[in-house]
């Protein structure tokens, strides 16, 4: 299986320059000679809105074959012959609505603490818009529609919480979970880091495929070497680090459920890179291999500050 991550630092509230520069990046890409491609949260947008009003003018609604996400991801599944998975902002149609209610209660990972405080990470507007990534067939089709379950604090001024966890099976990928960045945290970034439940999910489900449209940031640690030195472009290592941590369920002895010892789950993590208003991506686009019950290994990251296509064989 060959995959690639598309890695760079879009303009905020740009779609038309960032689908150009998304299609620069894969000029030389080959039709046929890839079985995934996967684009940031927000591929085209940008990530931090104030408002819904402020993002409003930038929702998409793919069921009716509206956005400009939605357009170049169709497209260029069509055209590269694979399946594309891009992040984009979401307005809440009748469709995305009735998902979201099917879905209630059957892959609600959601467990709120007992308190009566509100979190900063608890959407502040309801069913108007979500924070959500999109999948195309290899002949150009809308696939299905996957939206962040658990929120950032930037996503909680215009977006609300998806529903669930759920996955996808296609043919030649096997069985897909599509989330998204904070997915990989706790809820509300609970003080319990042993709630793995986006892992514990996929482990539950026996997915084979983990793909995570990211807006992931900085760690403090580093962005002091990050502003010291313009060409460092190392990938950051807290960052990818972070993510194995996330992901103990799939890989480490007695975590996971019983009987799937050997089972592999690969993670792809397409995050951005660049900054906006002072705030600092860490791209480090990453794929990493779980087997569970034994071991993690990175199979391939991109730098912390590029541009970047990673492309990398899946065994």
């Amino acid at each position: 299986m060959r995959v690639a991550v598309v890695q760079y630092a879009p303009q905020l509230g740009a779609p038309r320059e960032n689908a150009e520069r998304v299609r620069a990046l894969l000029r030389d890409t080959p039709p046929g000679s890839l079985d995934l491609l996967v684009l940031p949260e927000m591929a085209l947008t940008g990530y931090l809105f104030d408002s819904l009003q402020a993002i409003d003018p930038l929702l998409e609604q793919p069921y009716r074959g509206e956005g400009a996400t939605y357009a170049l991801a169709t497209a260029l599944a069509k055209e590269l012959q694979c399946y594309v998975v891009a992040g984009f902002p979401e307005r809440a149609s009748p469709e995305a609505l009735a998902e979201c209610d099917a879905a209630r209660g059957l892959a609600d990972a959601r467990t709120p603490p007992p308190t009566d405080e509100r979190s900063a990470h608890q959407p502040r507007v309801s069913g108007q818009a979500f924070n959500s990534a999109l999948l195309a067939d290899p002949h150009g089709n809308l696939a299905g529609v996957f939206r962040k379950h658990f929120l950032y604090e930037a996503d909680t001024p215009w977006a609300d919480e998806g529903r669930g966890f759920s996955y996808v099976d296609l043919p030649g990928l096997g069985r897909v979970c599509i989330a998204i960045c904070m997915d990989l945290n706790p809820y509300l970034l609970d003080s319990d880091f042993e709630k793995y439940e986006l892992a514990h999910y996929c482990d539950k489900h026996r997915v084979d495929l983990l793909v995570l449209p990211m807006n992931w940031l900085l760690p403090d640690d580093e962005r002091a070497a990050y502003d010291a030195e313009p060409t460092h472009n190392q990938p950051s290592v807290t960052t990818i680090n972070y993510w194995v941590a996330r992901a103990i369920p799939l890989w480490v002895p007695g975590m996971g459920e019983p009987g799937q010892e050997g089972r592999r789950t690969t993670l792809i993590a397409a995050n951005r890179t660049g900054m906006e208003h002072d705030t600092v991506f860490a791209g480090s686009s990453s794929v990493i291999a779980f087997r569970s019950g034994d071991q993690a290994n990175l199979l391939g990251a991109a730098g912390c500050r590029n541009d970047a296509v990673l492309i990398v064989e899946i065994p």
